[in-house]
């Protein structure tokens, strides 16, 4: 498939496999699907050609759940970890704790209970459904590239990186700015190609 054709599509679902490594480097990968029909691989650099690939039995939809967030709040106090260990194991030496812990009652931990519960928007719900108007990328950079979506949002996909860091497979951008802002300038447009050919 050649890389203009990836004009006007939409994507209908988007697939991930994400595969963690304690002390090592997490892999991850992406299978976008466009118009219920193919799937292909987001392209690196400055492609003429998209790959279109089968779809992994151990990829999942990033689009299963849109609804929003819920993000915890424990700890109101702000204790440090030594603090709240250290509460707990004294309250273990007292008698209470002795007695609690000789008829096998747990001593709960009343730091690590949410206090407050705020919900965060998915943001996942603007990227499905939505036709892709341009493909982007950094000249200097051997990265994945980006699809620009109708809607001013941008995909494109990590497929390593250290474990923890949370970037491995989609990762997405709500507008052009917050992309150069965390990438810098001088994205290169398909758009400006196929102008310039024509």
């Amino acid at each position: 498939m050649f890389i203009e054709e990836l004009i006007g599509k939409t994507i209908t679902n988007i697939y991930t496999i994400v595969e963690y490594q304690i002390n090592g480097l997490d892999k991850g990968e992406c299978f976008i699907e466009l118009d219920n029909t193919i799937i292909i691989d987001i392209p690196f650099g400055d492609p003429t050609d998209v790959w279109v690939k089968e779809l992994d039995k151990k990829a999942q939809s990033v689009f299963v759940n849109l609804s929003d967030i819920p993000i915890s709040f424990v700890n109101k106090e702000q204790k440090t970890i030594q603090e709240i260990v250290d509460k707990y194991s004294a309250y273990q030496r007292t008698f209470f704790g002795r007695l609690k812990k000789l008829f096998g009652i747990k001593t709960e931990i009343n730091e690590y209970q949410p206090y407050n519960i705020e919900y965060q928007e998915n943001k996942l719900r603007y990227i499905q459904n939505r036709k892709i108007v341009d493909f982007l990328w950094y000249d200097d950079e051997i990265e994945k590239g980006y699809i620009l979506l109708d809607n001013g949002y941008t995909i494109t996909e990590t497929t390593t990186a250290n474990h923890g860091t949370g970037i491995v497979g989609l990762n997405y951008y709500e507008n052009l700015e917050k992309l150069t802002a965390t990438k810098g300038c001088g994205i290169l447009r398909l758009a400006d190609r196929i102008k310039c050919s024509s």
